[in-house]
């Protein structure tokens, strides 16, 4: 489930889609095929915390992925990625898993040095799914821990921006220009899709 962002594109698309046109809550479920043998019914929100006990918090789990430096760290950048997919698409994650996360991999001195020696890209990522996560309201942190993640995300920046002297493809090598003439365009379609969505709901 936090290998690819198809499992939450698809079946958080799905569970939107059934919400809105029923117009109530719905069940979030799959079929765990683990042991082919004892195929299983499990609600979504147990297998993501079962996966994240097993994996993402489980420092037996983190001290192997870290014998594989850029990779591991890569691969510990995906998962949370995709934690937050499934966060933002079915509102599942609960706040105890982002604490865990904030306090394992951004707030350790020890991970964060690990992170800057083997692949910074990893931690700016991670650390800026988390304020992505608390200022959408998926999670509600600390204060505390809020402005220590801010503050770290700052640190990040500025030793990306020391490390950065390329452009194009390259994290950080692009910045964007928007106008008010792109915004007003992105205002109406939006108001197109409001219309569309109006004339749904009219027809339930």
């Amino acid at each position: 489930m936090f290998n690819c962002c198809c499992y939450f594109a698809y079946h958080g698309g799905f569970y939107n889609a059934a919400k809105a046109l029923s117009g109530r809550e719905v069940e979030v479920i799959h079929v765990d095929t683990r042991d082919i043998s004892d195929t299983k019914i499990v609600a979504i929100k147990h297998e993501i915390e079962r996966i994240a006990r097993a994996k993402l918090v489980n420092p037996e789990w983190i001290e192997e992925m870290k014998k594989h430096g850029y990779r591991g760290a890569s691969e510990f950048s995906k998962k949370i990625l995709h934690l937050y997919g499934w966060s933002a698409t079915t509102r599942l994650v609960d706040k105890w898993v982002y604490d865990k996360i904030a306090e394992k991999y951004a707030l350790d001195e020890d991970m964060r040095r690990w992170f800057e020696e083997h692949n910074p890209w990893a931690l700016e990522e991670i650390v800026r799914r988390l304020l992505e996560a608390a200022k959408r309201g998926l999670w509600k942190p600390s204060r505390d821990m809020l402005e220590k993640l801010e503050e770290i995300y700052s640190e990040i920046e500025g030793l990306m921006e020391e490390m950065t002297t390329v452009e194009g493809e390259h994290q950080g090598g692009v910045i964007a220009i928007y106008t008010s003439q792109d915004v007003q365009h992105w205002n109406e379609k939006l108001e197109e899709v409001e219309k569309l969505w109006s004339a749904v709901k009219k027809e339930k």
